[in-house]
């Protein structure tokens, strides 16, 4: 689907980022402190509302094991006749799954828990980086540092839904019986091991301070 058909223009964060912060790592940069301050500083929309657009997607990327959200492939979409912008729809997606996984991968990673857990604990990273380094997705999740962060997972994860997951990935026609059974194993393994726990600490966390 082509979202720009109505002539609407595609604004990549990228460009954004170039115009509202002057950074050492320009507007290509994923360092997660510069595209914070871009986040607050761009006047596209709302910031609040693109600061939780950007927490929801990054949960969903550490679910699903995104590599490659980088500042091209999320944006806005302008409209040059009203002068108004909006969110653009999630779009670049290959990087998620491990699309470079072949056959003997996939069935090692069905039957060995340590190649599943190397695939969860250490790799695939986020492309945002923090503190010089490339984010691992539990570590962070699990650090509940950013506020914002922890925000989008008690968002995220009561709305996860393994079983239509399974049912959505049993339905596609053109991948085999193995890619679906990989993919199903890999995306509950990666909500239970590492979305699940970060979700129950922030809900032990909440209600201990309710509790004071």
């Amino acid at each position: 689907m082509d979202f720009t058909a109505d002539g609407r223009i595609l604004y990549d964060f990228c460009s954004i980022k170039n115009t509202v912060i002057d950074s050492e790592h320009g507007g290509s940069g994923t360092e997660l402190p510069d595209i914070l301050e871009s986040i607050e500083k761009q006047q596209f929309v709302n910031p609040n509302m693109l600061l939780e657009h950007f927490w929801n997607v990054f949960v969903v990327d550490a679910l699903l094991g995104n590599v490659d959200r980088h500042n091209g492939n999320w944006g806005f979409l302008y409209n040059n006749q009203t002068y108004t912008a909006e969110l653009a729809p999630i779009f670049d997606c290959g990087s998620c799954l491990l699309p470079q996984a072949d056959e003997k991968v996939m069935r090692d990673v069905l039957a060995k828990e340590d190649e599943l857990n190397a695939r969860i604990y250490r790799f695939p990273t986020s492309a945002v980086k923090f503190r010089g380094c490339k984010i691992n997705y539990y570590e962070f999740l699990m650090s509940g540092e950013q506020a914002e962060c922890n925000a989008a997972i008690e968002r995220i994860v009561p709305r996860v839904d393994l079983e239509k997951i399974a049912r959505f990935i049993d339905e596609i026609t053109y991948i085999s019986d193995l890619q679906k059974e990989f993919y199903k194993t890999y995306i509950k393994a990666r909500f239970e091991k590492i979305l699940l726990p970060a979700y129950e600490q922030v809900v032990d966390e909440l209600q201990d301070m309710q509790g004071e």
